[in-house]
């Protein structure tokens, strides 16, 4: 099969368009014909070698974590799944297996759902990590709930853009940070506090409008953009950070900090083990209009190096897609 290659770690310049052995489905397992590959930040710091605490990096080496395309091979024992069905899944990367840059990818069952009708595969491509980490990070350990006073952290992003939307459908009050030419954008997602960090000084947006302290704060930046995030949130609320990898501070003492003020403190990393329902779930909100997608940029699987010069300057609004094949 045509992949995206790597074998070596370092720059978007490391990314080869070439040719590799198709993967075989094992037990348990289907094997996804890729239509679309999606593009999220954790691709370029695999792609620099940051995932190593993760997973082993044996060469050559695939990245990409989602992809959306139609079911080619089952493996023995799989149920609930025919060939030529239409899925989306985060694939076997994130256990070690190669990624989605490819023309075929395998994924564990329990990690695989059916496109609904009416979304298109580059749409079911742009949501496996961007919203099961959104996900994870308000419902799963977040325990956000209707009436609260929730706030996003870069709200513009492909995942904030999924944070702000789920929030406001759990019937949370939302507010988001973002940049002065994403307002518009985020206030149509439904947050009613949008906070230009260009323009105002996010504390003292946040005393008028939460005066007593967030119930929920999600960072999906960085401790440097927020240094202060502690003292937004109430004693016996949440503070959820999405790892970067690259600017998540004293986490330690983070933590520390957190308990002394009673703040349940999260460093929330997705994970794709059993994530079919909740995966599914996010799909039928999406097919019911509860939710919009954000705006979706292709690159073809050629120009993934271009996709990653572009998502690695961090100022992306919504998902980049690389388009594999017309299925």
């Amino acid at each position: 099969m045509h992949a995206i290659i790597i074998n070596e770690t370092g720059g978007p310049e490391v990314l080869r368009y070439g040719e590799i052995e198709t993967p075989e489905p094992g037990p348990g397992e289907l094997r996804v014909r890729v239509a679309y590959a999606g593009v999220n930040p954790a691709d370029w710091k695999n792609r620099q070698g940051m995932l190593a605490m993760y997973r082993p990096y044996v060469f050559p080496y695939i990245i990409g974590f989602d992809a959306a395309g139609v079911v080619d091979k089952l493996g023995e024992g799989v149920t609930g799944f025919a060939v030529g069905d239409r899925v989306f899944t985060p694939t076997n990367h994130g256990q070690g297996g190669q990624g989605s840059y490819a023309e075929y990818a395998l994924a564990a069952t329990d990690r695989v759902a059916h496109i609904p009708d009416g979304l298109g595969f580059a749409e079911a491509a742009a949501l496996p990590v961007a919203a099961l980490t959104a996900w994870q990070g308000l419902f799963d350990r977040g325990g956000v709930k209707a009436g609260q006073r929730v706030m996003i952290h870069g709200g513009s992003g492909g995942l904030g853009s999924f944070a702000v939307q789920f929030a406001r459908w759990a019937g949370a009050h939302v507010a988001a940070t973002c940049s002065t030419p994403n307002v518009d954008y985020v206030r149509g997602l439904g947050a009613e506090r949008v906070i230009d960090y260009r323009k105002e000084d996010i504390a003292d947006a946040l005393a008028a409008w939460a005066p007593g302290g967030l119930d929920y704060l999600m960072d999906a930046v960085g401790v440097s953009t927020l240094p202060n995030g502690l003292d937004l949130v109430r004693a016996g609320g949440t503070y959820v950070s999405i790892p970067t990898l690259n600017d998540d501070g004293d986490i330690p003492a983070s933590m520390a900090a957190s308990a002394a003020k009673g703040v349940t403190r999260e460093f929330s990393v997705m994970t794709d083990v059993g994530s079919a329902a909740t995966l599914a779930q996010i799909a039928r909100l999406l097919a019911e209009g509860h939710v919009k997608l954000p705006p979706i940029k292709e690159y073809a699987l050629r120009d993934a190096a271009e996709a990653h010069r572009q998502i690695e300057c961090g100022h992306t609004r919504g998902k980049l897609v690389l388009k594999v094949a017309d299925l």
